[in-house]
């Protein structure tokens, strides 16, 4: 056939001169074939993969010119699609190019149309990402590091490499061979008995002894016979070398601190495979993680050793000390910590799953209400928070009677890479504590039960005489008892502060649930406030048109704390901003004055029970610290939410997010 023309008569191939200049573009490979297996047409692309010009190939059997192939998965799948006629797709290695290929078989009653692409980069890339995802398994899995490389090392075989072999550096300067893994145990075996044989030489060049000495990787993407002649050192291990027939390999340091402490060596054999530069990038990927895995074993075992020291000290700690792993089982508990939960041993404890300990008590929270295990610290810290702190009663199944409380607080233990580890929970019994604040809250409810009575009975006398004086004309005497009636609704709320601290305490505040419109109620508020005060203008600004489910007189009492507060607080100023908005299924209502501010280190103190914010330097506002508390209360138990954002001198917004009724 003449080669002289560049492609065979157009008429005969059926293909317009579009067609074949569209071929001619393309970047992948495009080669025809007729029914006696030999090339008509191949493009620019095809030519560059074959390396073989056109005119070495058309009218030639692909078969004749491609011995090797024959009997491989390519020849099966080219005879299917021609036998079959139907269209066939493979990706596989080709050895004579040292690459991988993706092929679509097209076939015809002319023969067949095949078109393909070189896919070495994606099959090595997608080889790489495998065996690294499984290597970093393994090495987080165990402390034992040795055991650990042995893992690694019967992955890569024969996933990347044909001989996989780990050689760490000895306390006393020698090179022990750790790890020798082949698909052949015998060989194997063998291998170990000609390292015996030959040892490494630790002052050679080039090889293990250099990548320790240098800490910097090497690679011989083709291993020639010069090379095995250099490296032998005599005929008998020359033949072993070139028995073995590798074909490439690469050396990568282990490197800890900057010294380099071990190597991890990869070699093909008889593949037809080399390395490249990506897949020196991996390895080194991997021994950058295996260098951290030995560096935490050996860590590992250095805690240890002073670990019984360390456990003597905390097994005398008063405290309870629990440790957690990230999965929540407990690894660490002292005997007080054993103690508290009602286990007769550490161990017994430690035996436990981790539900198993708090199923064996009821527990509740401050206003003995049940506590959810999603509220325990150890959990709240593995969801992300950085420090947690509660307050957990202990209630006996039996006999439904708190037996203890216990002040929790645990804080994270962070890796290398910032993630949480452990977790460790302090665990302070403080039911003394509980105790002596319940007698002082019975103490108060009672007192406060007992006030109630001649309040409310000098209030109603309060009102007869202000109705007498108000007939008699007696101004001055009005007046007087006008401001002692002011006195008695103070006391009054006060009282009514204090009982509903004490029904919180208690689980007993009882809340009247209805639907409402929140704009009514705070428009409503906001009247009743304003009608109250003289030097300050309430300003609304917005509406959120929501209704809410909740009580209506309580979220009332809310809105009046914080528009009160926000008067008493801003002295200087001659506004209140209530802000009305809504966002994501909430409604958000915000009091904004413009008076003294709220430091940074008091914003969550502020909302504990008693709690006065007191500055030297200032006048220190009258009250007993337990409005913000009752409010937040509130707010919570109707599944809202209320923050302060404040600085020192720049006055305070106070926001109440509420649940919108869906």
């Amino acid at each position: 056939m003449s080669a002289s023309p560049p492609f065979p008569d157009e008429t005969k191939l059926a293909f317009d001169r579009q067609i074949l200049a569209a071929l001619e573009s393309i970047n992948d490979g495009f080669i025809v074939l007729d029914t006696c297996w030999c090339y008509t047409y191949l493009n620019r692309a095809a030519e560059t993969i074959l390396q073989k010009k056109r005119e070495d190939l058309l009218g030639k059997n692909i078969w004749e010119i491609n011995p090797e192939a024959v009997g491989t998965t390519f020849w099966e799948k080219y005879h299917e699609a021609a036998d079959a006629q139907t269209i066939v797709e493979l990706e596989d290695f080709y050895p004579p190019f040292g690459k991988w290929f993706h092929v679509r078989v097209y076939p015809s009653e002319a023969g067949l149309a095949v078109y393909f692409q070189i896919i070495t980069e994606h099959k090595q890339l997608q080889q790489h990402l495998h065996f690294l995802f499984h290597a970093s398994k393994a090495l987080s899995s165990s402390l034992d590091y040795k055991m650990t490389l042995q893992t690694i090392a019967n992955l890569a075989v024969p996933h990347i490499a044909d001989w996989c072999t780990i050689d760490m550096l000895a306390e006393d300067g020698s090179i022990e061979q750790l790890v020798i893994a082949h698909a052949d145990p015998q060989r194997v075996a063998w291998a170990r008995e000609v390292r015996k044989k030959y040892p490494l030489d630790r002052n050679a060049n080039h090889g293990i002894p250099h990548v320790l000495r240098t800490g910097t990787s090497e690679i011989a993407p083709v291993i020639s016979d010069d090379m095995l002649v250099a490296t032998a050192v005599d005929s008998e291990q020359l033949r072993l070398l070139r028995n073995i027939g590798f074909t490439s390999g690469m050396t990568i340091p282990f490197v800890i601190e900057g010294k380099a402490i071990g190597t991890v060596t990869f070699a093909l054999a008889g593949s037809g495979r080399h390395y490249t530069q990506a897949d020196l990038a991996m390895a080194e990927e991997l021994a950058a993680r295996a260098s951290l895995a030995i560096h935490n074993a050996r860590l590992y075992r250095a805690v240890q050793q002073s670990r019984d020291q360390l456990d003597i000290i905390l097994q005398g700690v008063a405290d309870g000390i629990i440790v957690y792993d990230k999965d929540s089982h407990i690894i660490y508990a002292n005997e007080a910590a054993a103690r508290m939960t009602g286990f007769a041993s550490v161990q017994a404890m430690l035996e436990t799953p981790p539900t198993g300990i708090v199923e064996r008590y009821e527990l509740i929270d401050e206003q003995r209400q049940p506590f959810s295990h999603s509220r325990l610290t150890h959990a709240r810290v593995l969801a992300g928070e950085r420090d947690a702190q509660t307050i957990i009663g202990y209630k006996n199944t039996a006999t439904g009677q708190p037996e203890r409380w216990s002040l929790v607080k645990s804080s994270p233990v962070f890796g290398e890479r910032g993630e949480v580890t452990m977790v460790v929970t302090i665990v302070h019994d403080i039911t003394e504590r509980i105790l002596a604040e319940q007698r002082k809250d019975e103490f108060i409810s009672m007192t406060s039960h007992e006030l109630k009575t001649p309040v409310t009975s000098l209030k109603g006398f309060t009102n007869v005489l202000q109705r007498r004086l108000a007939k008699q004309g007696d101004e001055q005497g009005l007046h007087y008892l006008n401001r002692m009636d002011t006195q008695l609704n103070k006391l009054t709320k006060l009282i009514s502060d204090l009982l509903d601290i004490s029904r919180m305490q208690t689980g007993k505040l009882v809340f009247q649930i209805e639907a409402f419109d929140l704009d009514t109620l705070i428009h409503e508020t906001v009247e009743n406030v304003q009608a109250a005060t003289t030097t300050h203008q309430l300003l609304i600004e917005g509406r959120t048109s929501a209704q809410v489910l909740g009580d209506k007189d309580r979220l009332g009492q809310v809105f009046i704390n914080l528009l009160t507060n926000a008067v008493k607080y801003s002295p200087q100023a001659n506004k209140v901003l209530v802000c009305l908005s809504r966002d994501q299924g909430q409604a958000i209502v915000s009091v904004q004055d413009f008076g003294v501010g709220i430091d940074q280190a008091h914003h969550q103190k502020i909302f504990e029970r008693f709690y006065q914010v007191t500055d030297p330097k200032e006048a220190t506002y009258p009250g007993l610290g337990i409005g913000l508390y009752i409010s937040r209360e509130i707010v919570e138990r109707h599944h809202g939410s209320l923050e302060v954002e404040s600085r020192k001198g720049e006055g305070a917004t106070f926001s109440v997010t509420l649940p919108l009724l869906q």
